[in-house]
């Protein structure tokens, strides 16, 4: 039994599920909301695509700011159930609709609205699943009193919100402005603290990390001592957990649906790969020793398809042979981020590196990046992001034609390379 009450597996399990939880940079620059500017998400992402989203970043950090601030404007509505049904809804559907990827989306929404249209506004962000007309309309009055204090502030992106929030006088700030509506008051209050804001989305986190729902104190003195190893305070480690987990839900993912894109990719590749000697689906990064399901750890760790193939026949010992293709999945989010890795035996000369560069840029193809394992032994490597991973929009057949899209596009890759090695070797033939 752990100190705290929860089985050592069980607290060996959140733990690693909270390592994984990035930090909240707030340094890296995010480029002007309205500039029509829109870089990828991730490295070399295709422009075009069904799935491909050129046209929109993953904007996580500007993203969860409006998530908060949403949250907080709903602590008024009950019961909680249909609060939290008021969330999701807004999560899932009002924000890729009305496009409330950041704080600024936010402001130029309200804006369009005018007080006297909060009805209507109310019906679009929370997309009828407040019953009460009167509570929903106090929820979009208290999220434009929220906003309308933010700019009083200064604040203006997630950065400076989050650069406020954690500052040793936000409360009294918030304390000193006796002209904001009480209930303003009391949501700005009630996320500057984090046993009332943030203690939800770390029981939510932890329910789905364990797949059960352990006591409250257990789950909060576990997150203390979390805490104390990674040299934060519990208050810091809270919130990031809750930050994170309010992503995650608006995600709205589905493991079941993630399998069964990966085994899709898996089937294509081996119809393709005919000579293919092996093909194996694991995720890497679980340490947990219970025998879990493929779908629950695909959430835990990285997926990876390994595909390996043959030496080619009759090819000499110092010729470059492709001997494996292996996907994998590089992290979490909105975005699917793969990364593909090439590796062979053989001798890659310099000039045959920059020949198949070329080959790969003239195909369109992302770059690849070389290394040298050994005197005999290399891997090309690429990486793109394969589109924006919203499986409650999709059904089994689009996850499904989106995996052989995939399968086919790490099959170019292959083909291509092989080719080049096909004629490399009948070059150095006498």
């Amino acid at each position: 039994m752990h100190p705290y009450h929860l089985r050592w597996y069980r607290y060996r399990r959140l733990l690693a599920a909270v390592m994984t939880l990035p930090a909240l940079d707030t340094s890296t620059p995010v480029p002007h909301e309205f500039s029509g500017q829109w870089p990828c998400c991730f490295n070399g992402c295709a422009e075009a695509g069904r799935y491909v989203h050129a046209s929109r970043p993953c904007m996580e950090l500007q993203s969860a700011m409006v998530l908060e601030l949403v949250d907080a404007a709903l602590q008024g509505i009950e019961p909680i159930s249909q609060r939290t049904a008021a969330w999701q809804a807004f999560a899932r559907c009002a924000v890729p609709q009305l496009g409330l990827g950041s704080f600024a989306w936010l402001v130029a929404l309200l804006q369009q609205y005018g007080p006297d249209e909060d009805a209507e506004l109310a019906l679009l962000l929370w997309q009828g699943e407040i019953n009460q007309p009167v509570a929903a309309l106090k929820a979009v009055q208290r999220l434009r009193r929220l906003v309308a204090f933010l700019q009083s502030q200064g604040i203006t992106d997630a950065a400076s919100w989050l650069q406020w929030r954690d500052s040793a006088d936000a409360q009294a700030v918030v304390h000193g402005a006796p002209h904001q509506a009480p209930d303003t008051i009391h949501a700005l209050l009630w996320h500057l603290d984090s046993g009332r804001c943030d203690v939800p989305w770390v029981l939510t986190f932890a329910r789905r990390v364990l797949w059960q729902a352990p006591a409250h104190g257990h789950i909060m003195l576990a997150v203390q001592e979390m805490a104390e190893a990674m040299n934060l305070s519990a208050k810091a480690l809270a919130r990031r957990i809750a930050w994170h987990e309010r992503l995650f839900q608006a995600l709205g993912d589905v493991p079941e649906l993630r399998l069964a894109w990966w085994r899709c990719v898996k089937r294509t590749l081996q119809a393709q790969l005919t000579n293919a000697t092996a093909a194996k689906l694991q995720v890497q990064g679980v340490k947990e020793p219970l025998s879990l399901s493929l779908a629950v750890h695909l959430r835990q760790g990285q997926p990876m398809l390994t595909v390996q193939l043959p030496r080619a026949f009759g090819a000499a010992p110092a010729w470059p042979n492709l001997t494996m293709v292996q996907l994998r999945q590089e992290g979490w989010g909105a975005g699917l981020r793969l990364r593909l890795l090439l590796q062979g035996e053989g001798v890659l000369p310099a000039q045959l590196q920059l020949d198949i560069a070329k080959r790969w840029k003239a195909a369109q193809l992302q770059p690849p990046v070389f290394e040298r394992i050994s005197a005999t032994k290399w891997e090309i490597s690429c990486c793109w992001c394969d589109g924006l991973w919203k499986p409650l929009s999709l059904d089994h057949a689009e996850v499904t034609t989106w995996a052989i899209d995939t399968a086919l596009q790490v099959l170019e890759y292959v083909l291509v390379l092989k080719g080049m090695l096909t004629e490399f070797q009948a070059r150095k033939k006498p």
